[in-house]
Order: structure tokens, then C-alpha cells, then sequence
């Protein structure tokens, strides 16, 4: 069973930002499979979770500068916005993390990801990326 399914994931006008938000959506299928072994007893994937917890953090904060530069290039108007709701989900996955370090509970972190980091993935894309990838796809056609 897969959590986010490729055709959940809104398309958005730029390359960069597709593939980067299929690549977050491959990560939270890992970690959806990883608590749900958990759950069931398997401590190899338990380890293997926090790993994937740092990985998901590196990946967004790298996909967020990306995109946070090509806003800056071309003098979006809603950059601060858009860079603050980056470091609010930041910030979730800090907390996220550090719970988890602290007492491994697979069901908070099963709630998160399920209510939380997926229901915001698919909402962000469809709005804030959207509209920052119309906006600097017309400003210009060589972004990578």
C-alpha cells in the first residue's frame, strides 16, 4: 500500500520542483513503510527510521533553497511568505525528529505523517509552489 501516489502529487510549471516533490513523496512512502514494520515488531526498520527522518529534513531544506534562490532571481512578491511557511515545516521536522530521538513512539510519529506532513505536502504544492513556479516560469524559460 502507498501512502502518496504519484497522481496526488499536484504538477507544477518547473522541472526542478516536480522532481524534487516526487523524490519527498518517494521519502514519506519509505518512512509510512518503515513505522508500519515497526508497529508490527521489525526493530531493523525501526532504526532505519531515523536515518530517513535526517535524509527528509536535508532534502527539504535543500529543495526550499532552490527554491527560495529562484525567488530571489526574480524578485517574487510573496518570497517572505512563501520562505516562512519553509522554515515553519522545517521547524516541524526539527521537533519531529528530536521526539523521535527521545522515546521512538512509531504512533506520533504515524500521526504526523499522516495527518500532518502529507496533507501539507499536497496543499503547498497546489497553492505556494504553484503559483511561485507560474511566476518564475514566466519571468523566464532557463531555470533548471
Amino acid at each position: 500500500m502507498t501512502l502518496l501516489k504519484r497522481e496526488q502529487i499536484p504538477v507544477v510549471g518547473l522541472d526542478f520542483m516536480n522532481h524534487d516533490h516526487a523524490a519527498a513523496a518517494e521519502q514519506i512512502n519509505q518512512l509510512d513503510q518503515l513505522i508500519r514494520q515497526t508497529q508490527k515488531g521489525d526493530k531493523a526498520s525501526q532504526q532505519q527510521i531515523e536515518p530517513l527522518l535526517k535524509e527528509i529534513y536535508a532534502h527539504s531544506k535543500h529543495h526550499f533553497a532552490h527554491e527560495e534562490a529562484e525567488m530571489i532571481r526574480v524578485s517574487f512578491p510573496a518570497y517572505e511568505c512563501h520562505k516562512g511557511e519553509h522554515e515553519r515545516v522545517l521547524e516541524e521536522l526539527t521537533q519531529i525528529l528530536l521526539q523521535w530521538q527521545k522515546n521512538q513512539n512509531s504512533e506520533l510519529l504515524n500521526d504526523f505523517l499522516k495527518t500532518t506532513l502529507c496533507h501539507w505536502l499536497v496543499n503547498h504544492i497546489s497553492t505556494m509552489d504553484n503559483v511561485t513556479a507560474m511566476f518564475v516560469g514566466r519571468y523566464d524559460h532557463s531555470v533548471a
